[in-house]
């Protein structure tokens, strides 16, 4: 009996370690989004006011992004930011539908394309997107082995680094910036604004909140962004249809510091320490959303 439970215990002691070590190398502090995020069908597509305020809104549950990318694994203080996010589709329109609401101390804007620090050093909200959950780098069309590991194609999923300034509180805007990379290498990069993608956009701010409302074209991987028409690269959205998906929020807190740097990188799901900041070169850390065609007052009022 002696020796049966001493190998019971060490057994129980080794498993226990596993799970801690394991475990450890996750961010302990904040929820994450569902592991399987369900998105529902709007049977009439939202008015993109940054209000978010139909019954279709309502029904749907929130997800949060509450997981500290940067630095990794601290707490996420809600003084300082809270967030999270919900999602949609229509089989009318053939879009995604996202409603992002975040309370933030300080809001810091003035990005210019070409001029200023990188898109993620202000105050944004990042999509990424891989329509057939393929998973793996999508940062270049590599043709040497100088840059494969960033890919061989850059649209096998999308890192959309969405950014519009900030309006006076308790006004809105539809101005917006949809900024990721593209081209064959690092000395053949192109920074692309698919800004285009977004049909529907709007920015609502109200004192330290500030609601983000808009839509969103799903491409696939035959999408070439030097192509003027791609509409045979869009996606059909259909009952059933599983992506990748994560969201995330970068956050400075000084808007006088010159050049802008990124203090804060908050992201919706669990990613491993050597991992957090990946998800705009390899879509294998983002995120599962599942499209369910469901009436709208029949979603589970517990989800």
């Amino acid at each position: 009996m002696n020796l049966l439970l001493c190998t019971a215990r060490f057994f129980i002691t080794i498993f226990l370690l596993i799970v801690i070590s394991s475990g450890a190398s996750f961010s302990q502090y904040g929820s994450a989004q569902d592991d399987t995020v369900i998105a529902y069908s709007m049977s009439r597509p939202p008015v993109i006011d940054g209000r978010g305020d139909e019954s279709s809104w309502q029904e749907m549950p929130w997800q949060p992004i509450a997981q500290v990318w940067l630095p990794y694994g601290t707490p996420c203080d809600s003084s300082d930011f809270s967030g999270r996010y919900k999602v949609g589709w229509s089989a009318t329109t053939n879009l995604l539908y996202f409603l992002v609401e975040v309370t933030d101390n300080i809001f810091v804007d003035g990005f210019i394309p070409g001029t200023t620090a990188e898109v993620y050093n202000y105050d944004i909200v990042e999509v990424f997107i891989d329509e057939d959950k393929s998973g793996g780098p999508h940062v270049f069309d590599a043709v040497d082995r100088s840059s494969i590991d960033m890919g061989k194609n850059a649209e096998n999923a999308f890192a959309y680094h969405i950014y519009a300034p900030f309006p006076k509180k308790g006004s809105v805007t539809t101005e917006h910036f949809a900024g990721d990379i593209a081209g064959s290498s690092w000395t053949n990069i192109r920074r692309v604004n698919y800004g285009a993608h977004i049909p529907e956009f709007a920015l609502r701010r109200s004192g330290t909140k500030a609601v983000w409302e808009f839509s969103l074209i799903v491409y696939h991987d035959t999408y070439i962004d030097t192509l003027k028409n791609n509409d045979a690269a869009r996606s059909l959205l259909k009952p059933g249809k599983v992506m990748g998906l994560s969201l995330a929020y970068c956050d400075n807190d000084h808007p006088g510091k010159e050049p802008k740097v990124r203090e804060k990188f908050y992201g919706s799901v669990r990613v491993p320490a050597a991992a957090w900041n990946e998800h705009w070169k390899n879509a294998d850390y983002f995120g599962t959303v599942k499209l369910i065609f469901i009436p709208i007052n029949q979603i589970d009022k517990k989800h």
